[in-house]
């Protein structure tokens, strides 16, 4: 007999605050949703660099924060990731 799926909720942290997940997904156990999590931070992030550069107008995206933590069924926190990037351009010409 197979394990019943649990329903995880993965919540995103960044600088325009807390993106609350009300649906969640089914995973097999803790260990998955925590995987999950942590792999659509990394995506997460990536679509920021390239967005923020152009938003900005400037080529110096400066630095990315973001966080995920996922929920159990019960509303508790089971797991946190956090993802910070800081981007330096050094002056034109050094």
């Amino acid at each position: 007999m197979r394990p019943r799926a649990v329903r995880y909720f993965t919540d995103f942290i960044d600088g325009g605050g807390l993106s609350r997940d009300d649906e969640g997904l089914d995973f097999a156990d803790r260990q998955e949703a925590c995987l999950s999590a942590a792999e659509a931070l990394v995506e997460a992030a990536h679509d920021l660099i390239r967005i923020k550069p152009k938003q900005s107008g400037s080529a110096a995206a400066g630095a990315l924060s973001l966080e995920a933590q996922v929920r159990d069924e019960a509303g508790r926190v089971v797991f946190r990731v956090r993802l910070a990037l800081d981007v330096d351009w050094p002056p034109a010409g050094t």
